[in-house]
């Protein structure tokens, strides 16, 4: 990345945290990215950098606005290394997407299609055990018979397994 991000998702190219120093009282607070990204969604908030920057302020001094410095960490490692975290990253929330919209659909239609399996499969080597994957699968395939299903709780449990493991996981799924 080349230059200041224009939105708080241009931070993601780098796998980035963002770090707040405060000039006052030298208080130096480390923010996950994808964290920073859903709490602000969630309250309707902009995500665009400059707005974030002005919107920033210190816990320790507040009211007062003080001067902050933000800082974007990036992935510390080789290339190679924040490739292939790139290429886990992509693949694993891609396989999610396919996930979420089976479950929104799981009462509807039929959820046992190709990119199922293969969102599961993709899956499996980034988790400790099955256990969760074969949940979603029973959940998905019994929604039909029961209309209280929980695909969507089962999807939240594999997304926080994910999460607990290291993995980056957009916001949109946490």
């Amino acid at each position: 990345m080349v230059g200041q991000p224009k939105t708080l998702y241009d931070v993601r190219k780098v796998h980035g945290a963002i770090s707040l120093t405060c000039d006052a009282c030298a208080t130096i607070k480390v923010h996950d990215l994808e964290e920073l990204i859903r709490e602000r969604s969630f309250q309707r908030r902009s995500l665009d950098w400059g707005v974030f920057l002005h919107d920033v302020w210190c816990w320790n001094c507040a009211p007062e606005r003080t001067g902050i410095k933000v800082g974007i960490i990036p992935f510390g490692g080789t290339d190679r290394e924040l490739r292939a975290r790139r290429a886990d990253t992509l693949v694993i929330n891609l396989a999610l997407t396919v996930l979420k919209d089976a479950a929104c659909r799981a009462n509807q239609q039929d959820v046992a299609t190709p990119a199922v399996r293969l969102a599961l499969r993709v899956l499996r080597p980034f988790l400790a055990e099955r256990t969760l994957l074969v949940r979603f699968w029973d959940e998905a395939n019994g929604a039909k018979r029961n209309p209280a299903h929980e695909t969507h709780f089962a999807h939240g449990w594999i997304v926080a397994a994910l999460v607990k493991r290291g993995h980056s996981v957009w916001a949109e799924f946490r």
